[in-house]
């Protein structure tokens, strides 16, 4: 079964974009992102949303078939969660989009 890491490697390179550009953009390093793609860590929950807007897919096409097929729009416990991570990450958009405007 493919895990997380691996579905985010196959997407990344299919659409050429290197590991580095994923990193700067989730302000992350090069090194940690590699060792999310490899499975030595764990995605932050935090960065799970990042990665698919950065990569243009959904949060699903990151997920491994079985939890992604899993979800059918109505689970109570995914729900949650992902309406979370959208709030989360719009959130902290916003905070970024604000600093650049404060001297």
């Amino acid at each position: 079964m493919k895990s997380i890491g691996e579905n985010i490697r196959i997407i990344r390179e299919s659409k050429r974009i290197s590991q580095y550009a994923v990193a700067y953009s989730m302000d992350i390093s090069q090194a940690a992102y590699s060792k999310i793609e490899r499975g030595e860590t764990e995605v932050k929950a935090s960065h799970l949303y990042k990665l698919a807007a950065i990569l243009g897919v959904s949060i699903y096409d990151l997920l491994p078939p079985s939890l992604a097929s899993s979800f059918d729009g109505e689970d109570y416990l995914l729900k949650p969660i992902v309406q979370w991570l959208k709030k989360y990450y719009y959130a902290s958009v916003e905070k970024r989009r604000f600093k650049k405007f404060v001297v």
